[in-house]
């Protein structure tokens, strides 16, 4: 009998050891003691993130100055020595001596019109050149035509077609 109950109160004992150690394990999951694999990928995790967000702030604020660097437009002139415009830092020739250039805003498009005084014909130009060369598609033909200017309008800046002893022709559209 005594062999038995010693057997019994050593499985009592390792059952309570047991138990404590169990009890130890669970209050130390509680306690937020993290495996060394978790530390690690938290870690990186947390690199990566403040990576990612340094990228954005970085991008964000670079092309907010492009941006704004595109915004800023340098005004058009023109020239009152002959068909020389320039335009966005560039300088443009159009036509001949004696023809009369004018830029027209539409709609937040600027864009040339050149009258050939010498016939009366009026061109529009569809763009800016980007090449050494651009065609101009002709509008119409205005007899006794002397100057053009532009009328500026909220929408489209109407094209005001001096003639010679007559009203001024008014185009617009």
């Amino acid at each position: 009998m005594v062999c038995i109950s010693a057997n019994v109160y050593i499985k009592q004992r390792m059952n309570e050891s047991l138990k404590k150690d169990s009890e130890t394990n669970e209050i130390s999951a509680l306690v937020g003691e993290l495996p060394t694999w978790s530390t690690k990928k938290t870690v990186f995790q947390i690199g990566i993130l403040l990576l990612l967000i340094g990228l954005i702030i970085y991008f964000t604020a670079f092309s907010d100055n492009e941006k704004t660097e595109s915004v800023v437009e340098v005004p058009t002139t023109v020239s009152e020595d002959g068909p020389i415009i320039e335009h966005l830092g560039y300088r443009y020739q159009f036509g001949e001596a004696g023809d009369v250039v004018v830029v027209r805003e539409c709609n937040g498009t600027k864009l040339p019109w050149l009258l050939r005084v010498s016939t009366g014909e009026l061109f529009r130009f569809d763009s800016w050149a980007t090449a050494n060369i651009k065609e101009a598609s002709l509008v119409r033909k205005i007899d006794e035509a002397s100057g053009i200017t532009v009328m500026k309008d909220p929408i489209c800046d109407q094209l005001v077609v001096n003639k010679l002893n007559a009203e001024p022709l008014i185009l617009a559209n």
